[in-house]
Formats: structure tokens, sequence, C-alpha cells
């Protein structure tokens, strides 16, 4: 049994930046990661992933990304800054220790795969991309395809296949389809619904640039605002099969914290053709896979972009109780029931996840600075 100040779950972008947070400010905590290394998900994603965001948009507290970065880092570079974050910072890192549950009585005991640990404060920094979400159909089983899901991709050369659908319209989906047209694949984009899309950068401007600038209107109004460059920047879209959201993206990403397509070559591949749109599947037989607009085509393989889930319920047996139906904490609550337990990375946002990481990060800090240093005996 051990015990500190301060537990923090998950050695990614937010338990980083929160140890790092507390350390300005004279706290110690410890960060307890599944992994054998920092940023694990990280290493998980596909070959090609960049940051959408800006990179000066993109540093956590007290350390900017490199200047010999691109504008908009690989993963592996996103990587070497983490790796460098937890070394500059000297955070204390428990590696193999798998956080199974974490419950209150007079104290926080988080129990792990190596044992339990106390403290007054706990840092839930896992995030929202957990557990994959994988969606069904009918006759999922009887597709004799490759089915996986996007956190499974690593590039079109390793998938060896020649037809491909992908299933979902976020930026997962967007960058795996467009990597797949540029080898030559024959892709394909399963969109159930309607869709926002806005540009990597507009007039030259970083598109999470413009956010920022427009982060304390009212979204609806930033929306209406944004929506004739948006309609002269893409043109109309549903000639090529995709509808468009009536509400504007970041009225989408604040009231339904559904993020929209940052276009970075994928609309011109729609629209030369070289990804086709398709509605929702209906049902797969073989390698045929039927539509629910009545379509039919054949394919080797199908990859569900199909996001992730945060799966706190598997974390917190009090799950029900505190968050009353919802899959985790809201908009800015990040100390939802004032006890002590905290949760950074959770907030979708239009403003860049790292940056809000960082913003978060500190917030937190302070909080916990603000109350007298307490370690349990």
């Amino acid at each position: 049994m051990t015990a500190c100040e301060t537990i923090i779950v998950g050695a990614g972008p937010a338990g980083l930046a929160c140890a790092a947070a507390l350390s300005a400010r004279g706290r110690a905590a410890l960060v307890l990661e599944r992994e054998d290394r920092v940023a694990a998900s990280w290493h998980r994603h596909y070959d090609r992933l960049h940051l959408h965001t800006h990179k000066m948009h993109s540093g956590l507290p007290g350390m900017p990304m490199s200047r010999r970065f691109p504008k908009y880092p690989s993963r592996l570079e996103v990587i070497e800054y983490l790796d460098e974050y937890a070394r500059f910072n000297d955070i204390d890192i428990r590696f193999g220790a798998r956080v199974t549950a974490i419950g209150k009585a007079d104290r926080w005991a988080v129990e792990t795969s190596g044992g339990i640990f106390h403290a007054s404060n706990v840092v839930v920094a896992t995030g929202r991309s957990n557990v994959p979400s994988l969606p069904l159909w009918e006759g999922q089983e009887r597709f004799t395809g490759k089915l996986l899901h996007s956190s499974e991709f690593r590039n079109a050369a390793d998938l060896a296949a020649e037809r491909v659908l992908i299933v979902g319209f976020g930026n997962s989906a967007g960058e795996i389809a467009l990597e797949c047209a540029e080898a030559g694949l024959h892709v394909g984009l399963s969109v159930r619904g309607p869709v926002n899309v806005i540009p990597l950068e507009l007039f030259g401007l970083p598109a999470v640039s413009i956010a920022i600038a427009q982060q304390y209107l009212p979204t609806r109004l930033a929306d209406l605002m944004n929506t004739p460059f948006l309609r002269l920047r893409f043109g109309d879209l549903e000639r090529f099969g995709l509808q468009r959201a009536r509400e504007g993206p970041l009225t989408t990403i604040r009231e339904r914290g559904r993020t929209p397509l940052i276009n970075i070559g994928t609309i011109e591949r729609i629209r030369s053709g070289d990804i086709k749109i398709f509605g929702g599947i209906s049902t797969t037989e073989g390698r045929d896979v039927q539509f629910a607009d009545g379509r039919r085509d054949q394919f080797d393989a199908i990859i569900l972009a199909t996001g992730y889930l945060p799966a706190l319920d598997a974390l917190l047996p009090d799950f029900q109780q505190r968050f009353g139906g919802a899959d985790g904490p809201g908009r800015g609550q990040l100390q939802p029931a004032g006890d002590g337990l905290y949760f950074c990375g959770f907030t979708v946002v239009a403003t860049g996840l790292l940056r809000e990481i960082g913003i978060e990060a500190q917030q937190i800090a302070a909080s916990i600075a603000a109350r007298p240093s307490v370690t349990p005996a």
C-alpha cells in the first residue's frame, strides 16, 4: 500500500500536463500508467497521423513544442515531445500499473494490478479515446474480408487489400481514406448522417487560431459568420453524397460533442471520384456490402473509424450516481462532485485538445494547491 497527495491515472498528454502543473506549484504527484511507456496511445496510432492543430497551440504547460518541428507535427514528433516533456519535468511515473477501480471512504483508494494506492486527490487523465467504439449491423459476422477498428490500422500497405470501406466521417476516417486513395485503392466512405467540414487553414490562418479568436462569441453567431467562407471553400458537397449539417461546426462541437472533418485533401479526392460516398451499412454477406440507400458494392476490408468511449464505468463503482446517465464529465466539469476526484482531457473543443488539456491542467493544479498539502497516512 502506497500513500501520496495526488494520484494521476494515465501518462498521456493530460496526465503529464497535470503532473507538471502540480510540480510547478510545489505539489508532488504519482502518475500510474498501465502500459510500459509514456503516451502509449500515440504509439498505437496510424503511421501518417499529424496534429491538426498548429504547434504554437499544442505545447503543454511550461514547454512549447520544438521550433524544428513543422507547423503540424507528426505522430512521431508528438511522441518525441511528450517523452522529452516527462524527462524535463522529472515526472514520477509508475509503469505497468493498470488501474482497476477508484473509490473513496475517508480517502481515495486506487486499486491497481500492483496493489492499492491511497491519495487525497485523484486525477483521471485517461481521456475520451480510451476504448474503441464498435458498431453492429445485420450480417456483420458473415463479412469474410478484414474487419478492424481504426486503432488497428497502421498504413495502406499493411492492410493488404484492394477495395476498402471506411466507416465514419471524423478526422481518422478522412485521413485513412485519403491515404488509401493515394495508394491507389478502391475507397468508399460509409457516412450515416449530416456532416461539417472545415479547412486546415483559411486565408493562411490555422483553423484553430480562428476558433480561438471566436471562442467568446455565441457559437451560432460565429458559425453564421463563418458559413459564407466555408461554402466558398468547399462548394456544394451534397452532389457528392454528403449532407451538410444544419448546425455549424462550432455549434455541433459545443452542443453535441462532435468534431467536424478537418480537410487535408479528403474532399478533393471525393470530388475526383477517388473516394466514393455511401450511406450507412445495412447488411453484409461474404464480401458484399449493402447500404441503407440501396446500393451494393464489394470490399476486401472494412475499417471502423467510429471513435472511442471513455469507459469510465469500468473504473468508478459510483459511475451511474456520479454522472447520472452521461458517459463522463460535462463541459468544464473538472471536479464534478467537489470531492477531490478530477477529470482532465474529456472536453471536446474547437480550440485544440492539447491546448485545452494545458488549460485544464493548470486549473486542476491551482485547485489542489489552494488547499493544505495532505498525504494520507
